[in-house]
């Protein structure tokens, strides 16, 4: 991955939140708890949306250094768009701060209605 100016680490938390079911690890649609999808996919727009798939993808890796201009490139949005979606992730508390970090949960944090 490429190193840019402005990346900011985002670590990967509790993903056990979204299990797949044994012996079928290569099926397209795998996770076999879907609330946590339904509820991102009813609470972020679009672009976030996008942004939060590609962060849940990014499962085992530990963390993702987040760069606007890469994001932008991966998941065909602008620049403007890759930071209003980590907004928009941050604002719903699926993006969390702790110790100076930012970490993904696939469930939000806050209560959102």
């Amino acid at each position: 991955m490429a190193n840019y100016a402005n990346q900011k680490t985002i670590t990967l938390g509790h993903l056990n939140d979204i299990k797949h079911e044994k012996g079928v690890e290569e099926a397209f649609l795998q996770p076999t708890k879907w609330a946590p999808l339904k509820e991102a996919m009813r609470l972020l727009n679009g672009n976030a949306f996008k942004l939060y798939i590609y962060l849940l993808s990014w499962e085992g890796q530990g963390y993702y250094d987040f760069s606007p201009a890469n994001i932008a490139k991966e998941i065909r949005i602008s620049d403007e768009g890759a930071r209003n979606a980590r907004t928009e992730l941050i604002r719903l508390g699926f993006i969390v701060e702790e110790n100076n970090k930012l970490v993904f949960y696939p469930i939000s944090r806050t209560t959102v209605s």
